[in-house]
């Protein structure tokens, strides 16, 4: 095979991959709806984000299951940023957590506006 067949077999793999990846973590969606979550919003990132306004709970979503907690978990958020990082998403939404599975989930953003609006966002519907 020449090199740009190569090429485009890696573009065509790597879009039937993200096919699937957003395929699982809809299927994830579903799943927490079907336990009864109501989306309301959602701060979109990698990985996503929703919550319900209404219950006061904030749920993320990964290809493998989702991490579901109350607003009253959440003791802080921020936005960091990596300097020399070799990621694709240098700035993330960071959620600090209590009495949760991890005590830090990172969500990330391609740029530093959709993180901090992210962020802004999840502020204004905690501290309601």
């Amino acid at each position: 095979m020449e090199s740009y067949q190569w090429f485009i077999l890696g573009v065509i793999l790597m879009a039937i991959l993200g096919y699937w990846n957003y395929q699982r973590t809809e299927g994830q969606l579903q799943s927490l709806q079907s336990a009864g979550f109501v989306v309301s919003d959602r701060l979109k990132g990698n990985p996503g984000v929703v919550i319900s306004r209404s219950q006061r709970q904030c749920a993320v979503l990964i290809p493998t299951g989702y991490q579901r907690f109350d607003f009253s978990q959440i003791h802080g958020a921020e936005v960091r940023f990596d300097w020399a990082s070799d990621t694709k998403t240098n700035f993330r939404l960071v959620l600090l957590l209590e009495n949760a599975y991890k005590s830090e989930v990172e969500i990330g953003y391609q740029n530093e506006p959709q993180a901090n609006n992210a962020l802004k966002k999840l502020r204004s519907l905690v501290v309601q």
